[in-house]
């Protein structure tokens, strides 16, 4: 097939599915089955109404190596969709009196440092409107750390005297830092560990036998295994410790188990009304406590609203949605990256209220395919067309050409990657990420005085580019 037939190939997928015929459920097995079969989506949905399932499928595999299918009942990671979990024990301890949003940090750690410990509260660590900064705050952070095992006083102390990004309350900015020490002040005030506090306050409560927090030793019946895709395939997901993730994203769970979650919650079994309301009240930037909030547009008059949170981590993405207004619940967990559970998400929605959906073919996959069997010259033609035509109607992007550059280079192939990465630098000229990668490219492939000088042109771009800077000084 030559590289025009490749380009109409991709095209057709993309504009021939404005709607699917039938019901709700063989509407979402159509748009599940291009997912799957273009984009790579492995993992399980569920949709349910009232608690009413309408929908529960999985799709792919759970374990690729030993062909075991992804179901409802399969376990996933579910990531920072952990934190609803945190801020309802937060909440259940406020409704306690023994602890208030009000507080700040050195109520609860005497010896946290100041002036952050006397600053920031239990309110701001909720809302991510703390200032403290998210993993980039420690630079290669996962890199140096996300395999290590840490008591979670000695991870705390690893952040709680990073600098600020503003003045706590006037910005919001999402860190998982800021959950993380949720989860420790937790252990502090319960006396508890907080797996245990977990189970005994939420999940032995609500009988969510298959939820839990991670532990990579723990035998777990349907677990699903994480997955990276890889230019034309898969590879297993590196290993990150989760104790580095405490009440922030160290959580398992399966949709049916999640189901039970929402039930809870559309019922107030585990805390009043008022309180549990503040989880939905948004504090900034349309996030409360644990949930952010917003509208899905369904037409140009016509929206939806939704209360909603993502998680990621290696080999994983979720998204759990619900459309309280209707007291619909929808979730898609995949064990694959990178997961387009938004696209998915937004599109069930669609569905759900009779809309046309919109399905895009996945413009690496596809880029990856056409290196595969034709060549760099080709699969660098084919994004390159896909891009610039704008009568594509195509999102494509940096991350795609991205994807692929970072892919060759964890295998070698440093000037595939080059090549890849210069054509992303003259397609997004002035994005400093892009002559970054640019630069670790050359860097990787021996040619140093170019890397210098693609960090020089970063640096241009964004002098306080905190990455570039370090790459800079470790050459120096």
């Amino acid at each position: 097939m030559n590289r025009l037939s490749l380009i109409a190939l991709f095209l057709i997928v993309l504009v021939s599915s404005p709607a699917y015929a039938g019901d709700i459920s063989g509407r979402i097995d159509s748009l599940l089955d291009l997912y799957h079969t273009h984009n790579n989506f492995n993992g399980s949905v569920l949709l349910a109404k009232n608690g009413e399932i309408l929908y529960a499928k999985g799709v792919g595999y759970a374990n690729m190596e030993h062909r075991i299918p992804n179901t409802p009942q399969t376990v996933f990671r579910i990531a920072s969709n952990s934190k609803q979990f945190t801020a309802m024990l937060v909440l259940q301890k406020v409704a306690e009196g023994k602890m208030s949003p009000d507080s700040v940090i050195r109520t609860y750690i005497p010896d946290y440092p100041a002036p952050q410990g006397d600053m920031i509260t239990i309110h701001h660590l909720l809302s991510h409107t703390s200032g403290m900064p998210h993993y980039a705050g420690i630079p290669d952070f996962f890199r140096l750390y996300g395999r290590q095992q840490f008591h979670h006083r000695e991870f705390v102390a690893l952040f709680w005297d990073l600098e600020l990004l503003f003045d706590p309350g006037e910005d919001f900015s999402y860190s998982s830092f800021g959950y993380y020490l949720l989860g420790y002040i937790l252990e502090e005030v319960s006396g508890k560990s907080f797996p245990a506090l977990l189970r005994e306050r939420i999940l032995d409560p609500l009988a969510m036998k298959h939820t839990g927090v991670e532990d990579h030793r723990r035998l777990l019946d349907n677990r699903a295994s994480g997955y990276n895709f890889l230019l034309d395939g898969f590879e297993r997901a590196p290993f990150r410790d989760l104790s580095t993730a405490l009440a922030t994203g160290d959580m398992y769970s399966s949709p049916l188990d999640m189901l039970r979650w929402d039930s809870a919650l559309r019922k107030h079994r585990l805390l009043g009304k008022d309180l549990q309301d503040l989880m939905f009240t948004p504090v900034h930037d349309d996030y409360g406590y644990g949930w952010r909030m917003g509208y899905v547009q369904l037409s140009n008059n016509d929206s939806v609203y939704y209360q909603q949170h993502t998680g990621g981590t290696n080999g994983f993405t979720t998204i759990g949605t619900r459309l309280p207004d209707e007291g619909y619940y929808l979730l898609v967990f995949c064990n694959t990256r990178p997961g387009e559970i938004r696209a998915i998400e937004n599109n069930i929605i669609r569905i759900i209220y009779d809309q046309e959906v919109s399905f895009k073919p996945s413009l690496r996959i596809a880029a990856a395919r056409v290196l595969k069997d034709k060549g760099v010259e080709a699969s660098l033609a084919f994004i390159r067309e896909m891009i610039t035509d704008k009568e594509n109607d195509n999102d494509a992007g940096f991350s795609d050409i991205s994807g692929i550059a970072t892919d060759l280079m964890s295998l070698n192939r440093n000037d595939e990657a080059i090549a890849f990465l210069e054509l992303g630098t003259a397609l997004f000229p002035g994005s400093a990420h892009a002559e970054m990668l640019l630069g670790d490219a050359y860097i990787a492939a021996g040619y140093t005085e170019k890397g210098i000088k693609a960090y020089a042109r970063a640096l241009l771009i964004d002098p306080v580019h905190q990455n570039v800077r370090r790459r800079m000084k470790e050459l120096f």
